[in-house]
This record gives C-alpha cells, structure tokens and sequence, in this order.
C-alpha cells in the first residue's frame, strides 16, 4: 500500500484560525438506541450496585461494518416497581417527619436547604434543593446512607470505576411495602446517593416520586454533582488531555471535507452506558478499514480517520450518551465551538468533550491503492 498527500501541510493548516464552517451537526437527528439499559433505581431499593454494559472490540468492528458513522435509533427505558404486601420495610436512616407528602417536603427542604458547596474536590456542583432524582442512561448504583452527607456519597463515586457524577437526595418511603392490607402506612426517611458513569445537568432530576396504593413516595432536598472524565493516552492515539467547551467543528480544508461522519452509543446495535473513548478509538480503526473495502475506483484513494472528538450530549440536562465524531486530520482546541443547540424539540448541550490524535507514522489524510 502507498500513502499519499503531505499530512504535514494540512495538518498546519488545520492549526490555523476557524474558517467558514462546511461541518453541520443536527443534534436533534442524533438518535441513541438500546435495550434494556437502566435508567434509575425503582423506590423502595436501599442498596443496589449495577455493572457497566462494555462492548467488546469485536462488537464495536462490527457495528461499524453494519452501519459506518451514523446511527438512527431509539431507546426505551425499564425499571418499574411491582408493588408489595405489607412487608416492613428495612429501618429508616433518617429523622422520623411523621408528615404528608407536601408537609414532609416542606420540613425536609428546611432542615437540609440548598447551601451545598459549589465545587467538592474534582466535582462541581450541578444542582441543590430540587425534589427530583436523576433519572437517566448511566446508573450504577444506590446506596442509603446514614446521614445527608454529601462527602460521604462522594467517595462511593470516587471508588467505583466509570462514574463521573453523584445524586443525593432525601426520599419519603413507606415503613410498610403497600398493600391491600396497609394501603397508607407512616412514612421512614432515608438519605439515598446514586452514582453514574454519564454526567447530568438539573433537567436529569425528574424523578419526582410515585404513588404506591395510597401512599406518596416523594423526594426533596435533591442535591448533584459531577466531575471530569480524567483523559489519558489510548493504544494509537494521543489525549490532548482537555475537556473543550464543545464539540469539534471543523471547515473545509484546502476545499476537502474532513469530517468523516459520527458514531451514537448506545445504539440498537450496541450498547454503552459509560463514557469511553476507547469505544471511539476502534470506531475510528474501523471506518478507515471500511471506507478501504468501499473506497471509489477515481480517484483510487480513501480517507483515514487520523482523528476523533469523543463526547457526550445532554438532552434537556439528560445524557443520551457518548458521541464520536471521526476526522481525517486533526483539528486544534479552537475548533471545539459546538457547545449546544436550542432547537424545537430540546436543548442540546455537549459536555465531556475530549480529542484524540493518530500517533501512529505516517497517518495520510487519504491512503492510495493505485
């Protein structure tokens, strides 16, 4: 195989200051797929820990080779209670507010008021004082702990591998598993902190509660943070180790094209609720593989992906999950303008931006076969 074009060149051009934009990206149109992937602990749970769903390398080749850089799918979400029969319920970790639903949001919201510290180590505060669980792709697990500590659910996010973010919150539960027996019974309060492997804005927090028999499960005092993805060198590409304002958006170079195309996990065809760039760096080995199996015979050349710009995008604060955007050069820092879009069904955000470079030499824009 012979390679072609001087990379060096078009690289430097690259590097130089935005030029008019031939790069569109319709987040909108960006479906993400998958089955049965969780959402969120049911009510009722006091302890659960959930594995990550990781692909394998021979997955992700073949879901390239099954459907190159796009993705038109769609997810359903799982996870519902079926009610009880009087069993108790375990003991209470928090104060006994022998309250109604609203009287008990009232008392709760002053005993634990929005005042949370904005940044906690690594983390930053996205939310405080809501009534609202996070409720999104990215669940790892719940744990009732036995005060309103958030330093406390911090380190459990800290000790589990992938998770990128933490929701405490204060949950009315029933002391008995209600039933037709015990259709109201006194209410417990607990303190519950979930952790995810996606990060989350305020609109993730949409768990407002339900209604078992006649009794109110409601939340307050909901509280969450997130921290950055700590990015490193990957087999073949090199980390330029930022997290960017947005997502890459790249013009014409010298009148070429240099976006191959984009990459939604999950997707019908492979699941992923965790952020992982890994996942992006075969993705990219892939199309460069297929776009050499369906290269066109004039000019008898194809592009290589030399470059990818891995992501995750917020629907209304939710994360939909992680996003590869595939490059045939790479692009600098100054190029991650993409930071969102208002549009008519949503507000779309990209957060956890991280790029990565071919290290391998040479690394061609486009390889010849002639």
């Amino acid at each position: 195989m012979k390679y072609s074009v001087i990379i060096a060149a078009l690289v430097a051009t690259a590097l130089a200051a935005p030029a008019p934009n031939a790069q569109t990206i319709d987040f909108s149109n960006m479906d993400f797929g998958g089955d049965d992937l969780s959402t969120g602990p049911e009510f009722g749970v006091t302890k659960e820990t959930i594995p990550v769903t990781k692909p394998s390398t021979s997955d992700i080749v073949a879901d390239v080779k099954s459907d190159p850089a796009s993705t038109k799918k769609a997810r359903r979400e799982v996870l519902k209670r079926v009610p009880g029969d009087c069993a108790p319920q375990p003991p209470n970790s928090g104060p006994q507010f022998d309250l109604g639903p609203t009287e008990w949001q009232a008392a709760v919201s002053a005993a634990y008021p929005p005042t949370n510290p904005s940044t906690l180590g690594a983390y930053t505060k996205v939310f405080d004082g809501l009534k609202g669980s996070v409720n999104q792709i990215g669940y790892r697990g719940l744990t009732t702990i036995q005060s309103y500590d958030i330093t406390a659910c911090a380190t459990l996010c800290d000790k589990k591998a992938q998770c990128l973010g933490f929701n405490l919150y204060v949950e009315r539960d029933p002391s008995l598993d209600p039933g037709v027996g015990c259709p109201n019974p006194s209410p417990i309060t607990n303190y519950k902190c979930t952790l995810w492997s996606f990060p989350f804005l305020d609109g993730a927090a949409d768990n407002t509660g339900e209604t078992r028999k006649e009794f109110k499960v409601v939340l307050a005092a909901s509280v969450g943070y997130v921290k950055p993805y700590v990015a490193s060198n990957l087999v073949n590409f090199t980390s330029a180790g930022q997290n960017l304002y947005g997502s890459i958006n790249a013009p014409l170079l010298d009148g070429v094209d240099t976006y191959m195309g984009f990459k939604n996990y999950p997707n019908a065809d492979l699941n992923l609720d965790y952020y992982d760039p890994t996942v992006c760096a075969t993705a990219c080995d892939a199309q460069t593989a297929y776009s050499g199996r369906h290269h066109a015979s004039t000019p008898c050349s194809y592009k290589a992906c030399n470059f990818f710009d891995a992501y995750v995008v917020l629907k209304d604060g939710k994360a939909q999950g992680m996003t590869c955007t595939l490059y045939s050069v790479p692009w600098a820092d100054s190029y991650a303008v993409n930071g969102g879009q208002k549009r008519s069904d949503g507000w779309f955000k990209t957060t956890n931006s991280y790029t990565y470079s071919n290290s391998r030499l040479p690394a061609p824009q486009f390889i010849s076969v002639c």
